[in-house]
């Protein structure tokens, strides 16, 4: 039983083909990939396009859910940070399923398009940058879910993730590699990638230059590598853009849809579903005022309590502008550079608070800098799937509080994550497993 297949890895998220050289067979009614355009198209797929996994925003201190105490939904385990998002055996696991979905067609493409028809080799190597840069950030967001956060003094023994290239679905599954391992094969990928990528493209999906900057600037973030987190933020905000004023319209409608939005570096849709109508927690709440006209746009009220709203057009989970000038606040704050620090956060409160009542915020040291871009990092990013990824790395550093999950109705905590608690880490999915009993698993 210790051979184990690539076919059983993707048996366990619904990908499977008989032929293991599926590309040298034509099937009658199915395309085949060929040309270089065949495998460029697959880069405009919903697959590659709406790759953030929604579950992410269950689990977030943002959100404020009612799921009872016996549901075992996906939804419902994450936001109780159950040890295991998807207890059916049968069904596609929630973020593993999709993810690794979506890092195959990413390995199709990287495998055929060298061996294409048509095309420049400069095409090639583009379209070749382009998967890379999508693999390596659908890894980035499982080892959010599915690792531990990273910690430099264990990273080299934590488990990671089964590093994937192959699409020959008799090779052997790889075991998990380590975090660290998985990281540099996620910064790999995207430095490999960098050369071959243009400086703007057909649209906000597609990667550039500047998108995997502003990747790379998150992984090493995330690391906390602060001064590589800098270098690339730094890097990425060369990019032609503009931050919206929001006094300027009277109406969200009236403001650009998230693929034309001068505010939006690189765009990635949801696999599915969005977070309209999800409802703020009373700590998210908190954090905003009357005179904030994000809380204006971005929220509505319901039955259920305030939930959230969002721009025209299909929302957006990738990376912005405005993230990247807080993470730049960040690393100036860090640095001690308080005062440059909270000229960045006024830049976006500017942007943000009704003219009559704007007043700049000030700070007297580098921790009160800090605390006030982490601040306005809540305010600004709500909802734009970062809040997981933030809440991991803040609690290695002793920065995260307890969240408790109380009931609405009685007041009890039904379910509380304390500073450095293992539910930080989901487990590896149960169809995973099934099919891949030697996989290490997180809860021993």
């Amino acid at each position: 039983m210790k051979n184990r297949y690539i076919a059983l890895l993707f048996m366990a998220i619904g990908i499977f083909s008989a032929c293991n050289k599926f590309l040298d067979v034509k099937p009658k009614g199915i395309i085949i990939p060929e040309k270089v355009t065949d495998y460029e198209a697959i880069l405009n797929s919903p697959t590659l396009t709406k790759t953030f996994p929604i579950n992410l925003l269950d689990f977030a201190d943002d959100n404020f859910n009612k799921p009872t105490a016996l549901d075992q939904s996906p939804t419902a385990n994450g936001y109780y940070w159950r040890p295991i998002l998807t207890i059916n055996e049968k069904a596609s696991p929630e973020v593993w399923g999709p993810l690794y979905r979506a890092i195959y067609n990413t390995n199709v493409i990287i495998n055929g398009v060298p061996k294409a028809s048509g095309g420049t080799e400069a095409q090639k190597e583009s379209v070749v940058a382009e998967a890379l840069v999508i693999r390596a950030s659908c890894y980035m967001t499982m080892l959010t879910v599915f690792a531990k956060s990273y910690n430099s003094a264990t990273a080299a023994t934590d488990p990671g993730l089964p590093w994937v290239t192959s699409i020959n679905v008799t090779d052997k599954v790889p075991g998990r590699s380590t975090l660290k391992a998985t990281l540099d094969a996620i910064i790999n990928d995207v430095t490999t990638a960098v050369n071959g990528l243009p400086l703007s493209n057909v649209n906000r999906y597609r990667v550039t230059k500047y998108s995997a900057y502003g990747l790379l600037a998150r992984v090493y973030l995330y690391m906390a590598d602060f001064p590589n987190a800098k270098k690339y933020t730094d890097m990425a905000l060369q990019a032609p853009h503009t931050l919206l004023n929001y006094n300027s319209y009277t109406d969200k409608n009236k403001l650009p849809v998230y693929d034309l939005n001068p505010e939006v570096l690189w765009q990635r849709s949801a696999v599915i579903g969005s977070p309209v109508f999800m409802l703020y927690s009373d700590d998210l709440k908190s954090y905003f005022n009357s005179s904030d006209i994000r809380y204006q746009f971005l929220t509505v009220t319901n039955n259920n309590g305030l939930g959230r709203s969002g721009l025209p057009g299909t929302y957006n989970f990738g990376i912005t502008f405005p993230e990247l000038y807080l993470t730049k606040a960040e690393l100036l704050a860090r640095e001690g550079k308080y005062n440059e620090a909270m000229d960045i956060v006024n830049t976006i409160r500017r942007n943000r608070i009704k003219t009559a009542d704007y007043v700049d915020q000030s700070a007297a040291n580098p921790e009160e800098a800090l605390i006030k871009v982490f601040a306005e990092r809540r305010r600004e990013l709500a909802y734009s799937g970062t809040r997981w990824f933030d809440m991991k790395r803040f609690d290695q550093e002793g920065r995260m509080l307890e969240v408790k999950r109380i009931n609405p109705t009685t007041q009890a905590v039904d379910a509380s994550l304390p500073p450095r608690s293992p539910k930080y880490t989901f487990e590896i999915p149960v169809r995973v497993s099934m099919f891949n009993p030697d996989m290490e698993l997180n809860h021993k």
